[in-house]
């Protein structure tokens, strides 16, 4: 299952390359940048196990490369203005996608902060609410843009409302998996996949490192 996902994930990637390739020979130049963005930010798990010895859920990889692969092909094909639905669909992706990692990191704080007690209940309503609001500023920084621009990003209030609808269902279906999850391991052994350990030890080596140079 995992060589699955990972394979599946470099076969994304690897459409992003072709994407921007893509809007090379059609002069489409608007989208390149999104794709080669796209395809930092998928390399950036990999960039953090390597550096930093924090090792993100396998599954939780592949949703970066997806939600990241159907932003950008959505945007390169006109899905976004073409196929209903497809604008929710990546909200939807994308508020879970934040939800996750809102999820990762909040879990670690509560582990390694002992001034910090998040009872499971409020972490999914935190999650849950912590997604809704990073789905408001995306909102309003469409709106600005659009404000500030010829752009089209935000079509309608109902468009809007719609999006913000999706990004609570993402953020829900995230909290939920996470409470099962929680329900069915400990935060303990959560914390060792991850390797956070290990991961707080090469953050001091790292500033430690700088200090000296200073």
């Amino acid at each position: 299952m995992d060589r699955s996902l990972r394979l599946a994930s470099r076969g994304m990637q690897m459409g992003m390359v072709v994407l921007a390739f893509a809007g090379v020979v059609t002069g489409e130049y608007t989208y390149i940048p999104a794709a080669i963005a796209a395809l930092i930010i998928s390399a950036l798990p990999t960039l953090i196990r390597r550096d930093l010895k924090l090792v993100l859920p396998i599954e939780l990889n592949f949703w970066i490369a997806l939600a990241l692969f159907l932003h950008v092909l959505g945007s390169f094909s006109g899905f976004y203005d073409n196929l209903p639905g497809w604008d929710h669909l990546t909200h939807a992706m994308s508020a879970s996608l934040i939800a996750a990692l809102g999820f990762v990191v909040v879990v670690a704080i509560d582990k390694y902060a002992d001034s910090i007690y998040l009872p499971r209940t409020f972490l999914a309503v935190f999650i849950v609410m912590f997604t809704m609001a990073v789905g408001v500023i995306w909102e309003l920084v469409e709106y600005i843009i659009d404000s500030a621009t010829t752009s089209r990003l935000q079509y309608s209030l109902d468009d809007t409302m719609k999006d913000l609808l999706f990004d609570t269902i993402g953020g829900l279906l995230i909290a939920s998996a996470g409470a099962y999850y929680l329900n069915h391991t400990t935060i303990d052994h959560f914390v060792e996949t991850l390797r956070v350990p290990e991961a707080r030890a090469r953050v001091g080596e790292l500033m430690e490192r700088r200090r000296s140079k200073g």
